[in-house]
């Protein structure tokens, strides 16, 4: 994660940093601690609540739906897989799919960090596709903390 610890640069052109919601604020730490301790339910519902304040920063982004559809992916093919038969075979490949959509909506999160932050409040973001994808929920968390002390330090410095 040390290749991407530049501090953010505060907004040009009197951007106002209230004009939109800080994200999340939860150490990546907890976050993993949180998801062990309950064998990765907080995990699934942290998802969710990257993915509502990602709809409040850029309000087309499908990533909602995406981890709708991963959790319903993922319960199925658990069911397939837990079965007998010839099910086994379509649980799994129910699980390889979800895995699909999951990272469809960690790489949508990213793209729209991304996007927001190199363009509408600008602070020179930069996210790691290789990171995101070996440690998607925690490294995108990460960075939504610093965001987040970035848009607090902002505001007392006004």
């Amino acid at each position: 994660m040390s290749e991407h610890l530049t501090e953010p640069v505060p907004p040009h052109g009197g951007m106002d940093a209230d004009a939109y919601p800080a994200p999340p604020q939860l150490h990546w730490a907890l976050v993993l601690l949180f998801t062990l301790l309950t064998l990765g339910i907080f995990m699934i519902v942290w998802i969710f609540i990257q993915s509502t304040w990602v709809r409040k920063i850029n309000p087309a982004s499908h990533v909602t739906s995406q981890f709708s559809a991963y959790v319903l992916l993922a319960i199925v093919s658990q069911v397939l897989v837990e079965g007998s038969g010839n099910l086994k075979a379509v649980g799994l490949l129910l699980t390889l799919a979800s895995y699909v959509v999951f990272y469809f909506g960690a790489y949508s999160i990213r793209r729209s960090m991304l996007n927001h932050y190199n363009s509408v409040e600008p602070m020179q973001l930069r996210l790691s596709a290789a990171m995101t994808f070996l440690f998607s929920t925690f490294y995108l968390q990460y960075h939504m903390t610093r965001i987040a002390r970035w848009k607090a330090a902002s505001k007392l410095a006004i």
